[in-house]
Parts: structure tokens; C-alpha cells; sequence
């Protein structure tokens, strides 16, 4: 079959009656890649100019081969080139084969060259961090599935989410998917440790613990890859400046401890060590200076052993004002009201 007739009637069409209200058509997919097949469909979409033009979208099928004419909006696109959504390829691939006018066309070939640009390395590893996110949600439901098509439907999104945060790790996109999905991968730069082996399972296993186990270190090894570049573009800041002030406002969390225990109060107690543990850890990133030399204020709260873990807390406060105190943090310790205004005349 000449797949591309049924796009070539579509554009007379267009032609024909509504020039107007179409700015682009465009092809992509196996077609353009010449690796089509006897039961290929033909991949294409367009961007309409107005309601009208939108309502041409259309579904057909020729010969058993299902076709798919479907609008897309140049807002869309704009999100589709910023790598927002996994597609694109459909983009920076795909073929102009109809425009309404050389504005249109320019139009579109701006937004392939900002899917092109990766300049911005920063950007893609942001993005890779918040797509390979999505993956826990459908790790939760993996682990509570109890049958081997859940856990296999799960993987399969666990697969996408992953593969997506890789591709834009390495600043690129996929292409082709499917059964070309694991090579397109492989041949990336960046890849984490034994994914084809882990890949597979949920293609070769039978056993759902086995799948289980496979995709979870598959998430731990794509997670330590995205840290690691991560690390690599992180700025060394200097560390007496960015915890200039931060002891001033934590210390109240430490008083919110203290005066927990007092009453009782094991609920904020908890809340209130956990906050200090992540307030710590943020503001400690980049610094070169580690956080884990402090003690564990969260392992230690005990409900039969308050008063171990209030100790736990006045340790935590102490060392960390002589941590800062001994990487020149200066802290803004006044006695009273009198020294406050003595200070603030000082500014």
C-alpha cells in the first residue's frame, strides 16, 4: 500500500477547501525512518488554524490499516518541543509535507530547533528527576499487585516513565519505542548499571517476585545515575554563606521539641525532628560539608524514652551551632531588646 496517498488526498483536500484553516501537516513516525512494514500505519498529524480546520481530524481505516489525522495545537507543540511530554520526537523527526504559508512553516521549524537545542544541561536534569518521580506511584501499585498481569502492566509503566527520564538525561529523545525502545536506550551515553539485564525480566519472567525485584533496583540504579549527574553540575557554595541566618530560624523548631516533651505532645515532637532533619540536609547540599555527622534526632525518638530523645535533640543543636560556629557561620545571638536596637543602629 502507498501509505502516503492517504496523506496526499488529505492535503487536497486542505487544499481545496480549507486552506485557511490548516498551518502545517506532518509526517513522522516508521514512514519517514523507511522502515515500514505490510501492516504499517502511516503516522501524521497537523496544526489547525481554526475551529473549523480542527473538525477535519479524522479516523479511517484502509485495507485493515488504521489511520489517524489528528490536530494539535501550536500551544501544545510549544510544550511538545520544550521536552514536556515524551513525544518529542514528533517535533524535531517529524517531515513537513503541507504548510499554509512560509510564516507557518518558519513557525514550525523554530519549535524543531528548540526540541534541538540541549544546551541547557541544568534543564534536562530537572526534567529527567520529575519524570523519573512519576515511577514510584506505579512502583506502589506493582508491589501490591498480586497477579502477573498487574505486575507486568505496572513494569510496562515503570519502563516508560524510566526510559523518558533516561532519554532526557542524555538530552535526547526516543524515537522509535516498542521493540527498538531497549537498543535506542543502550546506545545512550548514560545508562544505568545493568539495565538491559533488568529491563528484560518483565519480558522474559514469569515469577512476580522476580519482576518485583528487578524494577525496583532498576529505579535505584536510574536514580543513582540521575544523582550522580546531579552532582556534576551542582556550584560549590561557600558554606558560611548559605547558612548566613539559617541557625536564627531553626531554632525555633527546636523549641517547638522542647516545649513538646513538656506537655507531652509526641505528635509534634516527631513532625518537628523530621522538619529539622530535611531543613538540614536541603541547606546543606553543595556545601561540601555533610549533615550526617549530626546526630539521628528521628531514629532516636523513642514514646517510652522521651527523655532519651530529648537528650538526642539538645546534642543535635549543640553540635550543629559548633559546626557552623567552626566554618566561620556567624550567628546573631542578642540578649535583649537594648542590644537589638544597638544592633539595628549599627546596620
Amino acid at each position: 500500500m502507498k501509505l502516503l496517498r492517504a496523506a496526499e488526498i488529505l492535503i487536497e483536500k486542505i487544499k481545496k477547501d480549507y486552506k485557511d484553516d490548516i498551518a502545517v501537516v506532518v509526517v513522522m513516525g516508521s514512514y519517514i525512518y523507511n522502515e515500514t512494514h505490510s501492516r504499517s500505519d502511516l503516522d501524521m498529524y497537523y496544526v489547525p488554524k481554526s475551529e473549523r480546520g480542527k473538525n477535519l481530524g479524522k479516523v479511517f481505516i484502509i485495507d485493515g490499516i488504521g489511520f489517524d489525522f489528528w490536530p494539535i495545537s501550536w500551544e501544545r507543540l510549544e510544550g511538545i518541543a520544550n521536552h514536556d511530554e515524551k513525544i518529542t520526537s514528533i517535533v524535531t523527526e517529524g517531515r513537513v509535507i503541507y504548510c499554509s504559508s512560509e510564516e507557518d512553516l518558519a513557525r514550525f521549524n523554530q519549535l524543531k530547533e528548540k526540541g534541538l537545542d540541549t544546551s541547557d544541561r541544568g534543564k534536562f536534569i530537572r526534567k529527567a528527576q520529575e519524570k523519573f518521580n512519576e515511577t514510584y506511584k506505579a512502583y506502589f501499585k506493582m508491589v501490591n499487585a498480586e497477579n502477573l498481569s498487574e505486575v507486568r502492566i505496572y513494569a510496562m509503566e515503570i519502563i516508560f516513565s524510566v526510559t523518558y527520564a533516561i532519554a532526557l538525561l542524555n538530552r535526547t529523545t526516543v524515537k522509535r519505542g516498542r521493540g527498538k525502545l531497549k537498543k535506542e536506550i543502550m546506545d545512550m551515553s548514560l545508562v544505568p548499571k545493568d539495565f538491559s539485564a533488568l529491563y528484560d525480566t518483565v519480558f522474559v519472567s514469569g515469577d512476580i517476585i522476580e519482576i518485583k525485584n528487578a524494577y525496583r533496583q532498576l529505579m535505584c540504579n536510574t536514580e543513582d545515575l540521575i544523582s550522580n549527574e546531579q552532582n556534576r553540575i551542582k556550584e560549590h557554595v561557600s558554606f558560611a554563606d548559605k547558612l548566613d541566618g539559617f541557625y536564627e530560624e531553626l531554632i525555633n523548631f527546636y523549641n517547638k521539641i522542647i516545649h513538646a516533651c513538656e506537655i507531652g505532645d509526641t505528635y509534634t515532637a516527631l513532625f518537628a525532628a523530621v522538619e529539622i532533619t530535611h531543613e538540614v540536609e536541603a541547606v546543606f547540599s553543595g556545601t561540601g560539608v555533610s549533615s550526617k555527622q549530626l546526630p539521628d534526632i528521628v531514629g532516636a525518638f523513642d514514646l517510652v524514652n522521651m527523655k532519651g530523645f530529648l537528650e538526642a535533640v539538645h546534642e543535635h543543636q549543640k553540635q550543629l551551632v559548633e559546626l557552623l560556629q567552626n566554618n566561620s557561620v556567624k550567628l546573631r545571638v542578642l540578649q535583649d531588646f537594648e542590644e537589638l536596637e544597638q544592633y539595628m543602629q549599627s546596620l
